[in-house]
């Protein structure tokens, strides 16, 4: 089974696009409004390290930069949001410009907004933590040098001397982690179809020790010297000129942001995605080239040629697999079923075939759930 494994894994693949249903049941939501993103808690700390002491100051941030961070995570979700054919987006400020989730609550409760053809809104809270630090690694080393001296006969006596030398690197490093609540409400009637709380954590350095430090100290005097002379002049100001440089605060948050953001719209959405899926090796090769190249509906027709001529002992069960996964990537997930399931009747223990036969099987499970939301659109 590891070698047949080993083989799949090898084997060359073709892509893909296949839908996958919502977890929620969205009936009858088309428009969706982006409303704001309350910022909770943004704790933001600078730790500093002088003469062997740490100091930690705590960042004030002013309510623009709230503001700021509310603003780009909207931005993130409404681009996620865009990218998936599922809902309209309204362009509106109206439910943005709202203070508050309780102040949110009262206008929905209140039938209050002006915006039309708004079928629900999507809103949500931030938490964010954010810990900075710089400081130094040292490494304290005995050196072994060692000096030759000539004698009075010309002869000469090793002289081994014991050094202790210490070395540092200075670091910058940020971490924390990002807290999201999201929701989606519907108008009219009012309800709250779903809600989700996730968190992201993240951590950053730059400089520090070297990876190989302890090797690099066990080697001669004069490379431990050159190594020393290379690092001791090194600064925060050169740390954060260097190519390796800290991603800014609002990049951080962003990214973190709408990754919690794409897991949420994946619950609420038909989602849409690549997937590489292992072409089998043997069989009719021109059908092969065809499925790598993407040309489906040629491999069909050539693949339906070569099993329908044949007779029944003589068809290959990779041309069989082969044509099932050319009506997989065209949606005929039927067709599919029942070729990959020839195959598998064919050679019984193949993995290949099975995996092929799993995977339309779950698709025809949700496949029902796929068409009724798809419909409502």
């Amino acid at each position: 089974m590891g070698i047949l494994f080993a083989i799949i894994s090898c084997a060359p693949k073709t892509q893909i696009l296949v839908q996958t249903p919502a977890e929620i049941d969205t009936k009858g939501i088309h428009n969706v409004a982006l409303g704001t993103f309350e910022v909770m808690l943004v704790k933001q700390s600078s730790k500093q390290e002088g003469n062997g002491n740490w100091e930690t100051k705590v960042l004030p941030l002013s309510q623009e930069v709230k503001d700021s961070i509310s603003r780009q995570i909207r931005a993130r979700v409404v681009s996620g949001l865009a990218a998936t054919p599922y809902f309209k987006i309204i362009y509106t400020d109206e439910f943005a410009a709202i203070e508050n989730d309780a102040a949110f609550s009262e206008l929905i409760a209140a039938a209050g907004y002006k915006t039309k053809d708004v079928d629900a809104v999507i809103n949500g809270k931030v938490w964010i933590e954010i810990q900075k630090t710089d400081g130094a690694e040292i490494a304290k080393k005995e050196m072994q040098f060692v000096t030759g001296t000539r004698g009075r006969r010309g002869g000469s006596n090793k002289i081994d001397i014991s050094v202790e030398k210490v070395l540092w690197w200075p670091y910058k490093n940020m971490r924390g982690n990002l807290t999201l609540e999201m929701k989606l409400t519907r108008l009219y009637p009012t309800e709250v179809l779903a809600v989700t709380v996730d968190t992201r954590t993240f951590s950053h350095k730059v400089g520090g020790a070297p990876a190989s430090l302890l090797d690099n100290l066990k080697s001669a005097s004069q490379t431990v010297s050159n190594l020393f002379a290379t690092n001791k002049n090194k600064n925060s100001n050169q740390i954060e000129n260097s190519d390796n440089v800290m991603p800014s605060e609002n990049e951080l948050i962003g990214d973190l942001a709408e990754s919690i953001a794409s897991s949420f719209i994946r619950r609420i959405t038909v989602t849409e995605k690549f997937v590489s899926y292992p072409i089998a090796e043997s069989g009719d090769q021109q059908a092969k080239l065809l499925i790598e190249a993407g040309a489906y509906e040629m491999a069909i027709h050539r693949l339906q040629s070569v099993t329908g001529n044949n007779r029944q002992k003589e068809i290959h069960p990779d041309d069989l697999y082969n044509l099932g996964l050319s009506f997989e990537a065209t949606g005929d997930y039927g067709l599919a079923a029942i070729t990959y399931k020839e195959a598998l009747a064919m050679e019984k223990d193949n993995l290949l075939y099975a995996q092929g036969v799993g995977r339309i099987e779950l698709v025809l499970r949700e496949h029902p759930r796929l068409k009724q939301q798809l419909a409502r659109k």
